[in-house]
């Protein structure tokens, strides 16, 4: 989301929308899980050992069901079905032809040929008497009795994900760019990543990605040729590593040098081992034909295609309608790394916590998001005029089993802290408050008007409408209430926000009075569209007491230990 939506930024912060967080636990997520899925026997030694043969060994025999339910026994499929699956998003991604030579400590363990034209990779190993192929829709085709099979497993929705997500992690990728095609992929309704991140990385990452200060940039020519090099700096473990791009800002090396002390997930501990790996791309004509295989379903693919909701199969309806610009992480450069450093380096335990938490009143309010389920989220802000801190309760309301999740802004401790009540068990985590960049873009862009008034849980409110080419807001607000809410974008701070040329009627809104409906429109991506709506104002007294709750530190590596 763009900048100059500071409002709208500052809203999804308030409700606990926080990417930066988010997006770590989900590297973490993903980190957890790819130590325990099995893929084809072999696919944990991608994750588990810096990609050491990648996703070519999974072309290994793949293990045998004994239950003939597992068992597809359909008729041979024809070669190339994947590609007749939204196929002018695929071509428009995969422009390029590619060789790539995958080493491990100097000895060549894999090749792939990806060819652009089929969008499809045959991957070659010494130690396998045939080439294994993945087809655009992340299809695995492995020779085994006589014929050519496929699987599915590795075309699961999440393998889109954790696959690139860890060897992104072993070799010190910047995470910003993929996460954002991730989502366009998403957008688009094509299968992400079904070549597990190796060949998808050519596509994605550009020198631009690297210009900033955990890379040095240098220019060396060779054989007639100009190379930009990117080594990397504030990496300890990994010094001599580098990413190298051609004169046409094509990558062409990815090279990592690895001692015992790097940190193969950064800021969880997870040491690695000394050695070298180097993936080289080379732009060269490449013909890949697919072989007829028959597909056959492997031992827990059915289980896991249920843990995971979905199997990929076409991707989603594919969808035209596509703005660049929301994919566009030049202004997080290393957003994710500072977010890391500042969870290793916070020194807030939960021993500095108040034994309470207290608060004299409740604003509950509805979120509806436009998902395609139509997800509702209840939240109730907790407030307390005269403290440092400010909560919001949120429970999901479809999903009464999910428990409720209260999200607290410490402003003294500078601390997130995060109470969740869920199944009998109540944890808590604690996060540094990510600092908010003031925006110094005034309101011109914006197109203000007030909007009738209308009257919301028994208070006459008043509305004013931003509109920009891209978003509308509808925000009405109150001044008979007997509490204001002077915070509400202001990420937990007690002054108001420093945002220059602010418009009167905007100030007498955040600053004198409660906000009670909130609108959000997407004018290209409806699904964006978010609405809050106040349902109740009570003053009733509530306290979240420090004792009844576990804390739980996944980024220290501890588990779960009591107060």
């Amino acid at each position: 989301m763009k900048t100059k939506l500071i409002f709208i930024t500052c809203a999804f912060l308030l409700c606990g929308i926080n990417a930066e967080a988010q997006l770590l636990k989900k590297l973490k997520k993903r980190a957890e899980q790819a130590a325990e899925r099995t893929i084809l026997n072999k696919t944990d030694e991608v994750v588990s050992k810096k990609t050491e043969k990648t996703i070519d060994d999974a072309t290994s025999k793949k293990e045998k069901s004994d239950k003939k339910e597992d068992e597809d026994t359909s008729e041979l499929e024809a070669s190339n079905t994947a590609l007749t699956k939204n196929t002018e998003a695929k071509k428009a991604f995969f422009k390029e032809d590619i060789i790539i030579k995958m080493h491990e400590n100097g000895n060549l363990n894999q090749t792939q040929f990806f060819d652009a034209n089929e969008v499809a990779v045959r991957m070659e190993d010494p130690k396998q008497p045939k080439p294994g192929f993945i087809d655009s829709e992340g299809y695995m085709y492995v020779y085994s009795e006589g014929e050519y099979q496929k699987t599915g497993i590795v075309a699961l929705q999440s393998q889109g994900l954790m696959a690139p997500t860890m060897m992104i992690e072993a070799y010190k990728l910047p995470p910003e760019p993929f996460m954002a095609q991730f989502e366009k992929q998403q957008d688009l309704g094509v299968t992400a990543n079904p070549f597990n991140g190796i060949v998808e990385f050519a596509f994605i990452y550009k020198p631009d990605d690297f210009r900033y200060d955990d890379f040095n940039e240098t220019t060396q020519t060779l054989r007639g040729k100009t190379f930009t090099k990117f080594e990397y700096l504030n990496e300890p473990g990994y010094e001599g590593s580098y990413v190298l791009f051609d004169d046409q800002d094509r990558l062409v090396e990815i090279y990592t040098k690895t001692s015992e002390e790097a940190e193969l997930i950064d800021g969880f501990g997870s040491q690695g081992q000394a050695g070298e790996s180097l993936m080289v791309y080379d732009y060269k004509p490449v013909e890949v034909k697919l072989p007829q295989a028959r597909e056959v379903k492997t031992v827990g693919e059915g289980l896991m295609g249920g843990v995971m909701e979905n199997i990929v199969k076409g991707g989603n309806t594919e969808n035209t309608n596509i703005d660049d610009d929301d994919y566009d992480s030049s202004n997080n450069k290393g957003s994710v790394k500072s977010a890391r450093r500042s969870i290793k380096n916070h020194k807030v335990t939960v021993n500095d916590l108040p034994e309470s938490y207290d608060f004299n009143w409740q604003l509950e309010t509805e979120m509806t998001l436009n998902t395609r389920k139509k997800e509702t989220i209840m939240m109730v802000f907790l407030i307390n005029e005269s403290a440092s801190y400010q909560a919001t309760k949120m429970t999901m309301g479809n999903n009464k089993n999910t428990g409720t999740t209260t999200m607290l802004f410490d402003m003294d401790l500078s601390t997130m802290v995060m109470f969740m009540d869920a199944q009998g068990t109540s944890f808590l985590q604690m996060y540094p408050i990510p600092e908010v960049k003031t925006s110094k873009e005034s309101l011109d862009n914006y197109n203000i008007k007030k909007l009738p008034a209308k009257t919301i849980i028994g208070y006459t409110c008043e509305g004013l409408q931003f509109e920009d080419d891209r978003y509308i807001m509808k925000m009405y607000h109150t001044l008979d209430a007997k509490i204001k809410l002077t915070n509400f974008l202001n990420f937990g701070s007690q002054k108001p926000s420093d945002f220059p040329d602010m418009d009167s009627r905007v100030l007498d809104q955040f600053s004198n009075g409660l906000i009670l409906e909130m609108d959000i429109i997407d004018k290209k991506k409806s699904k964006n569209n978010v609405n809050i709506i106040a349902k109740a104002l009570n003053q009733q007294k509530t306290s979240i007491k420090k004792a009844n709750y576990k804390t739980m530190d996944l980024f220290s590596g501890a588990r779960m230990k009591k107060n």
